[in-house]
């Protein structure tokens, strides 16, 4: 995926915002601070504070902003630096931006909106500088439904969670462009790229169903009664079509209850004991579909002290409406 990714804004990048496409004709300087075109020589200075992407060599894919041309000889100065010398032959590419996640942005169109995570300030949020002061309820009041927020890349590697997954946006702070959602399988984090995506979109990507949900978690269970797990969100339609509970590690009289809010009010809306002895140790709580638009809270309960400390796994599947 990181590699169609880079294919994708790049062919995008070049196509809106390329001011220029060349080779660069000798050497730069070993630290990888300068590049060279012959072909600019004597023309004007239409790219200090422009963007340099390379399309090959060494530093492939890496773009810096020009900080100064010398019309005298096609001398280009970046800062940073590229990570490696860029050698004669190489191609680049002057974009019309200041940056590519600049150019990034400015494709924004209301439908789709692209960043890059600058901080994680709480569990369950991040921040998107470049989304900042989009307007309080942009994202989370579109005749009543919400954008969803899907991880395009993470920045731990190609494939590491939470890449590929996405939640609806719960609240969005526009002063701060930080976003909330229901947790991914895996934290957000500081340099993962996200797509904002509008409800009527995630709609069409809903319709070959959201991924499955499975976790495992610790508890004490004897102790108090305990979360299991949380599914769906504050005013977001959902179809539940089916919750398995694996109570295989627990030994004694476990009691499964499921709350959800009632005109703002949490309820018990589900509650049964089951053992491993006499009911088995995977427990199909929901095995039917039952639309949801409230977050459904999902407990256990043991009586026997031995349970404290186990851990309890959960599946669940979810379809957007």
């Amino acid at each position: 995926m990181k590699n169609q990714h880079h294919a994708f804004a790049r062919d995008e990048l070049i196509r809106i915002f390329a001011a220029y496409s060349g080779f660069t004709t000798d050497a730069g300087d070993l630290d990888g601070s300068t590049l060279e075109d012959a072909n600019l020589i004597d023309k004007n200075d239409f790219i200090s504070g422009k963007t340099i992407l390379l399309q090959s060599g060494l530093a492939i894919f890496e773009d810096r902003v020009a900080t100064a041309f010398d019309p005298a000889n096609g001398h280009i100065t970046v800062n940073p630096a590229f990570s490696s010398r860029v050698l004669e032959g190489t191609g680049f590419y002057v974009l019309n931006t200041s940056s590519v996640a600049a150019a990034m942005a400015l494709m924004n169109q209301g439908l789709v909106y692209y960043g890059v995570v600058t901080d994680v300030p709480f569990a369950n949020t991040f921040t998107i500088a470049t989304l900042v002061g989009m307007g309080a309820g942009k994202f989370t009041n579109v005749g009543g439904l919400s954008y969803s927020a899907f991880v395009q890349r993470d920045a731990s590697g190609p494939g590491a969670a939470p890449q590929g997954e996405y939640q609806p946006i719960t609240a969005y702070d526009t002063g701060g462009g930080t976003f909330t959602t229901p947790a991914f399988t895996a934290p957000v984090g500081i340099g993962d790229e996200i797509l904002i995506i509008h409800p009527f979109l995630a709609k069409i990507m809903n319709s070959a169903g959201l991924p499955p949900h499975v976790g495992t978690i610790p508890g004490n269970w004897q102790t108090a009664e305990a979360d299991i797990v949380s599914i769906g969100a504050v005013l977001t339609k959902y179809k539940l079509h089916s919750l398995v509970l694996d109570i295989n590690n627990l030994a004694g009289t476990v009691t499964i209850r499921m709350y959800q809010d009632v005109v703002g009010t949490e309820r018990r809306c589900y509650q049964q004991e089951f053992t491993v002895a006499a009911d088995g140790p995977g427990l199909w709580i929901v095995n039917g579909t039952v639309g949801i638009h409230e977050v459904l809270r999902v407990t256990a309960q043991s009586d026997a002290v031995a349970d404290n400390g186990k851990v309890i796994s959960y599946d669940y599947l979810l379809e957007a409406m």
